[in-house]
């Protein structure tokens, strides 16, 4: 009989990237190794709904428009569904385990939660954009505190996406107990290096030249787009034949960030194809404020297709080390663009960091992590069976 165990995150199926695109890969992993699951996907939306897509069960459940409203009201409405649904697994992700909070688990029940990053310190980044406005936004943070608090009481096992992650928590919530670090892997079948030239051709860039990629989803404060822009304008001054590749950015957000000669902006593009835009740029920018994989998603990609990253001291990718297999900047001048565009005409020293770089994440792929992952969920149904 099929285990059912239900995913619970605060984006649905279709949404392209993030911790969508992280249960995807579960699901899909799931699927090729034949494991005797049935999935129910539930997140907050504008309307209740119930649908299925690609053979999954997935629930929208209509969720107020206010962003700390809605955590509630979803959260409210999450613990009527687990309360009238007999499930062997609740998979809990972020801050959307809140809904655990009054839950009370039945018997033989398992429930884990994922952290992809911890709220309290990402929320304190944001209020930073503000300048000296940011402590009217402080009292913000205890309710924030306590919203992702019930899955560290509840939950049988965390499973923390990397050391930092784990850090922060053990920090800010005074808990060791159940933590586990599972770094996230990739479907290394579908990141690969492809041919530069063919690849450029394909997306219609010019045969020459150096180009950059940027790419994040929704504004432009936490992924960096400000910064890939402020060095960019240093390596085009350097060098006219430079361009920045612009994908995911929210176009009415950043268009302040969009209308400079070096960018191109290339909008929401299908996962399929961010294996041609990595093997056609030169360089990916990964310069965010605050990110909770270490190393992330997209660097991981990156990184199998054989491009060279370029990341934030702050977002701290952990096990990448700077100029050994990536660069890392703490400020982005025309001394950080000289030394980038150095790194470029130096074939012989590129390789060896991007070959040293894919060494760092060769076991971070969707089989490794996907067989760790099911190892912690269903630990104890396959003790119980054999």
């Amino acid at each position: 009989m099929k285990k059912k165990i239900c995913l619970i995150s605060g984006s649905s199926p279709e949404f392209l990237g993030g911790i969508s695109l992280y249960q995807k890969n579960l699901i899909k992993y799931a699927k090729e190794k034949k494991l005797a699951l049935d999935f129910t996907w539930v997140y907050p939306g504008k309307e209740n709904k119930k649908y299925v897509l690609d053979g999954i069960k997935c629930m929208e459940l209509k969720s107020h428009v206010n962003p700390i409203l809605k955590e509630h009201t979803f959260a409210k409405k999450v613990k009527r569904f687990l309360d009238k649904n007999n499930l062997d697994i609740i998979n809990t992700h972020a801050n959307w385990g809140y809904c655990l909070k009054n839950y009370e688990k039945k018997p033989k029940q398992k429930i884990i939660h994922t952290f992809h990053g911890v709220t309290y310190p990402y929320m304190k980044i944001q209020f930073a954009r503000f300048g000296i406005l940011k402590y009217l936004f402080y009292p913000i943070l205890p309710l924030i505190y306590l919203l992702e608090k019930p899955p560290i009481k509840k939950a049988d096992k965390i499973i923390c996406i990397s050391e930092k992650v784990k850090n922060d928590l053990e920090k800010i919530y005074k808990t060791k107990n159940n933590l586990g670090v599972i770094r996230t892997g990739i479907n290394t079948k579908e990141f690969s290096k492809l041919d530069k030239i063919k690849s450029r051709q394909k997306l219609n860039l010019e045969k020459g030249g150096i180009y950059g990629l940027y790419s994040g989803r929704g504004g432009y404060w936490n992924k960096g787009l400000d910064r890939a822009i402020s060095i960019s304008k240093e390596i085009y001054k350097l060098n006219k034949d430079y361009r920045l590749i612009v994908v995911g950015a929210d176009k009415e957000k950043c268009k302040k960030y969009l209308n400079y000669p070096f960018v191109i902006y290339r909008g929401i593009i299908k996962q399929n194809e961010l294996p041609l835009y990595y093997s056609s740029v030169d360089f990916f920018f990964s310069l965010s404020r605050y990110e909770g994989g270490a190393p992330t998603l997209a660097l991981i990609e990156a990184i199998s297709c054989d491009c060279l990253v370029i990341c934030s001291k702050d977002m701290n990718p952990e096990i990448l080390e700077n100029e050994k297999d990536c660069l890392i900047f703490d400020s982005f001048r025309t001394e950080e663009a000289n030394k980038l565009l150095r790194i470029i005409e130096n074939k012989k020293i590129l390789k060896k960091m991007t070959l040293n770089a894919q060494k760092k994440v060769k076991n971070l792929n969707l089989n490794q992590w996907g067989n760790n992952y099911f190892e912690v969920l269903l630990k104890d149904y396959i003790s119980s069976s054999e």
